[in-house]
């Protein structure tokens, strides 16, 4: 039986033979008389001839006869092709003798389990049964299709075997990479579990390098180790397997942080700060802070990411907080006391769902007349989802942060307050000039009205959103901020591992009803900033104007967004 052989890497090469009375040797030269084809049953004399340069009446050319042989083959329908001499009215008739490919008949595709389905193989093949076998635009579709394998990340892929029989049988055998085995070294605290349970990749999977960089991606967002580095290591060719291997040097996780300083959100502070993020190397959060000035806090937190080595995550927090704000009014202090349990859930393609029950009791006192403004209880259960697919904590430059929330208070859950909030909170990141980043948000909050109406409502202005504001500047007495839309563009400009320049203008305003929303009714804001990556974490400092050209300083912990 005749097959054919082929590879993903090498386009099929057949010899062509020739008649050794004719172009072998030295021929007459002589005129031609006729062109004929003989041996095609499917492929047209019409398509063959179409590649043949020589015509009748021209003489005899070996180097011309050789190239149109060549021209015949090189149209893929066959595996050999001959050139034999007739006498034809006082010259010749040159015959092109062909051998055409197997009829295909079908298409078998085998090893593909877990990259693609059968049809979409088919389909980037192109090539239609009951037709003659186009070798060539077999090979081309065949190292088009390897090429995106590659560039889908599956880099180990090749084909094991590709041949077509005397039946018309097409046979594609594909050999994915298949993943031996996963080492770990370095990891002197942090549990092997720990790591594993970060890469999306485990032994006996086929081997997807965008997987793997997914998995880097994950292990350096936990800040657990200072260097990561990821690689593969060919276990056997044959079996074409291969093994991967992590290796790490783990960082410092646990911190004992305190300071003081000044922020415009909550005026002058002093904070005590203890952590751990990766408690007894299982990968658990647990945080105490205590701040202590015009805003004084107590707050207990601590998470669990894979509670009980499921897919679900658990978390708690316990805080007591007072603050001095001021209003059009005057100054008053807010006390706030509660705490919140929440369950997480890992769903398809990067997305985390959660659902967190929040008990809280606020009232505000008068600083003047020690009259109490409002005091309320709240409990309320909001349903999340998020997704961060952003490649760097201090300087993204690409990818996005997304937060979506429904709350929902009073009524069966209990509390004072009555309410349903959406929230939806969109952060993109593109690469800027060189090193440079973009950073846009989206910012939007919607909710029926309230039941007390002057606690839970929206905040715009200060450090976190409207920049060249005070927050006091869209508290309207009667009109509580129901809806919120707050955007944000950044250009940051790293000046080296520490600091890092900003230019930025945000756009935003709050209202009452939901149709009074609109984009001609925003608020501006403009102005320049910088920031210092520390222990403590990233330090701004931003100067912004409003639309008047007034301006303000702000100084806070942590990145804008």
């Amino acid at each position: 039986m005749r097959k054919v052989l082929l590879t993903a890497f090498l386009i099929l090469t057949l010899t062509i033979t020739f008649a050794g009375s004719t172009v072998a040797q030295n021929i007459p030269i002589d005129e031609i008389t006729k062109i004929t084809v003989e041996g095609n049953e499917y492929v047209s004399d019409f398509e063959i001839l179409n590649a043949v340069k020589t015509e009748v009446g021209d003489q005899t050319d070996q180097e011309a006869l050789r190239s149109d042989m060549q021209s015949i083959f090189d149209l893929g329908y066959f595996s050999d092709v001959n050139i034999v001499f007739e006498n034809f009215e006082g010259g010749l008739n040159v015959i092109f003798e062909v051998v055409e490919n197997p009829v295909l008949k079908e298409i078998k595709i085998s090893g593909n389990e877990g990259l693609y389905t059968e049809a979409e193989i088919k389909e980037a093949l192109d090539l239609k049964v009951e037709t003659v076998l186009n070798v060539k635009k077999m090979n081309e579709n065949l190292k088009s299709f390897q090429e995106k394998m590659q560039d889908d990340g599956y880099i180990l892929a090749r084909y094991k075997n590709v041949n077509i029989s005397e039946e018309g049988v097409l046979t594609v055998e594909i050999s994915p990479g298949y993943l031996d085995s996963v080492e770990i070294s370095g990891n002197t605290k942090t549990n092997d579990d720990v790591i594993l349970r970060e890469m999306p990749i485990e032994a006996g999977d086929i081997i997807n390098i965008k997987k793997i960089q997914r998995g880097y991606q994950n292990l350096h967002r936990l800040e657990f180790f200072e260097n990561i580095n990821p690689e593969l290591q060919r276990v056997d060719s044959e079996k074409n397997l291969a093994k991967l291997v992590i290796n790490l040097d783990e960082a410092k996780t646990g911190r004992l942080n305190f300071g003081g300083g000044y922020s415009s959100t909550d005026g002058w502070l002093g904070f005590v700060d203890v952590s751990e993020k990766n408690l007894f190397g299982n990968g658990q959060n647990i945080s105490a802070k205590w701040q202590f000035g015009d805003t004084t806090t107590y707050s207990l937190n601590f998470y669990e990411p894979y509670l009980l080595q499921s897919d679900f995550s658990f978390g708690f927090s316990i805080y007591d907080r007072e603050s001095k704000r001021t209003d059009n009014i005057g100054e008053y202090t807010k006390e706030s006391k509660g705490g919140s349990v929440s369950f997480g859930y890992s769903l398809p393609n990067q997305w985390r769902t959660s659902l967190r029950y929040r008990a809280q009791d606020t009232k505000a006192i008068r600083s003047d007349s020690n009259v109490i403004e409002y005091d309320n209880s709240l409990r309320s259960v909001t349903l999340g989802f998020s997704r961060d697919t952003s490649n760097n904590r201090f300087h993204p430059t690409s990818g996005s942060i997304n937060n979506f929330e429904i709350e929902q208070a009073g009524g069966f859950i209990g509390g004072e307050m009555d309410f349903t909030k959406f929230n939806l909170d969109t952060r993109h990141y593109y690469q800027g000039f060189s090193d440079h980043a973009w950073a846009v948000r989206m910012k939007l909050g919607l909710s029926e009205p309230r039941t007390p109406l002057d606690s839970e409502e929206y905040d715009l202005g200060g450090s976190d959103s409207l920049r060249g504001y005070e927050r006091s500047d869209f508290d309207i007495e009667g009109q509580p901020n129901n809806n919120l839309l707050l955007l944000n563009l950044e250009y940051r400009i790293p000046f080296n591992e520490s600091f890092t320049g900003v230019i930025f203008t945000d756009a935003g305003n709050v209202w009452e009803e939901r149709d009074s929303i609109s984009l001609s009714d925003l608020n501006y804001g403009y102005g320049l900033g910088v920031r210092m990556n520390t222990p403590v974490g990233q330090l701004r400092l931003d100067y912004g104007w409003d639309e008047e050209q007034d301006g303000q300083l702000y100084f806070s912990i942590g990145n804008t967004f």
